[in-house]
């Protein structure tokens, strides 16, 4: 049937385009770097924590203990239970620094965020995670692009990777940070910054009405809602905050959930993107990354599903599958990978299509905060992924009654599916 035809096609399109501009903005050029000597102002970090382990929090607190800038303040906003907090506050803080409990954590990670700027007195505001980690001369950096420009995107590293996961998670965040932020800002599109690495100025935040309550993805957002308001988010690449990858599969996994439920969550609203020209389209499509990138496996599954009724063309599944490979492999070239595991794109068709699902369909989810500290993988049933591979599994089946190589197609996605542990 033409029509299935046609959209089996436009689905291969639509995920490959965006694999290959990944692979377009990748860029080893850097950004002009802002001279230090100018205004230093007074500048406020502001740290939300939830279930963190307190010897992160007190490494963090060693950390910004040591900055080296004339005036700074440190916040740290605790959503914790009254025993949780408690142990928090056998650490022992320096004078700059302030740890404050919310008694009614609404508005989850975003409602912290702004608890925390109403206590601040800075005119810049920088907003890290527990687990960051930063050089002494990061505020004197911060100030001086601050100064050209009211909110920046900061790189962000991984330190002491461990395992292979963690090797292949840093692999991926050098690459997304040369592409999607290094790459796209020096081609003048929209920066939607990463709520772990993120600068701005407090009249900035002021003026768009703070950070946005109840949002799982609220720096995705915050972007958005900067971009909209004529803000040009910079990024500076030569500030860095260290962070920590997960240890397990199984982190990684309910990482990546949420990032694709934030993205589907916010649908609606990136909608509105649309009227900014080329840059807000290509905007509305970096902030549905997650759901473009199964969308192609999704219309195979229901090509499978619905062969009994509607039939697909041999052509339009191999076409369509040649033009995801080729753009999957010029990705694989241009990023550089060293390592490789066919479990990571297993793990995100899983991740990125039940998240992004389930935030379309603004469902229940229950934020799960990512153990910064090492510990055993223990036994993990996917039960997401495993579903997923019995609906192909299933869909194969039915293909396979009419339409061998669809069929046998469907069929070893599911089997691919499976391997994540």
């Amino acid at each position: 049937m033409l029509f299935i035809d046609i959209i089996i096609v436009l689905s291969a399109i639509l995920s490959s385009l965006w694999i290959l501009l990944e692979s377009f903005y990748y860029t080893r050029d850097k950004p002009p770097v802002p001279r230090t000597d100018g205004p230093r102002y007074k500048a406020s970090i502001v740290v939300a924590i939830k279930n963190e382990d307190p010897e992160v929090v007190k490494g963090l607190v060693e950390n910004l203990s040591r900055l080296d800038y004339p005036d700074y303040e440190v916040i740290l906003v605790s959503d914790d239970s009254e025993q949780d907090f408690e142990r928090l506050r056998q650490i022992e803080l320096p004078e700059k620094f302030k740890l404050v409990r919310r008694d009614v954590p609404q508005g989850r990670k975003a409602g912290a965020l702004n608890y925390g700027v109403s206590l601040s007195t800075g005119e810049i505001l920088v907003f890290l995670d527990a687990e960051a980690r930063v050089d002494p001369t990061i505020l004197t950096r911060i100030s001086a692009h601050l100064s050209q420009a009211e909110a920046m995107a900061l790189r962000l590293r991984v330190r002491d990777p461990k395992n292979k996961l963690q090797v292949l998670y840093s692999e991926i965040t050098e690459f997304s940070m040369d592409s999607l932020f290094r790459g796209r800002y020096l081609k003048g599109l929209p920066v939607f910054p990463n709520g772990s690495a993120f600068a701005i100025r407090s009249s900035t935040l002021k003026r768009i009405g703070g950070w946005r309550e109840g949002m799982v993805a609220e720096d995705l957002e915050i972007g958005m809602r900067l971009f909209l308001n004529g803000v040009k988010v910079g990024y500076a690449d030569d500030v860095v905050v260290e962070t920590l990858a997960p240890y397990t599969w199984k982190d990684l996994f309910q990482q990546m959930k949420r990032w694709a439920y934030g993205s589907g969550q916010l649908f609606p609203y990136s909608l509105s993107l649309l009227r900014r020209g080329m840059s807000g389209i290509e905007g509305a499509i970096y902030a549905n990354q997650w759901g473009i990138y199964p969308a192609y496996f999704v219309m195979l599954l229901i090509a499978g599903i619905v062969s009994p009724v509607f039939s697909s063309s041999l052509l339009s599944w191999v076409l369509s599958l040649t033009l995801f490979l080729i753009s999957s492999l010029v990705f694989s070239w241009r990023s550089r990978t060293r390592e490789y595991d066919l479990r990571i794109p297993a793990l995100m068709i899983s991740a990125f299509l039940t998240g992004y699902l389930l935030g379309l369909l603004n469902a229940k989810f229950s934020w799960k905060v990512t153990p910064k500290v090492e510990r055993e993988q223990g036994l993990w049933i996917p039960l997401e992924s495993n579903i997923i591979s019995y609906l192909f599994l299933l869909s194969g089946i039915l293909a396979l009654k009419s339409y061998l190589v669809q069929g046998t197609i469907l069929l070893a996605i599911s089997l691919i599916l499976l391997i994540i542990p």
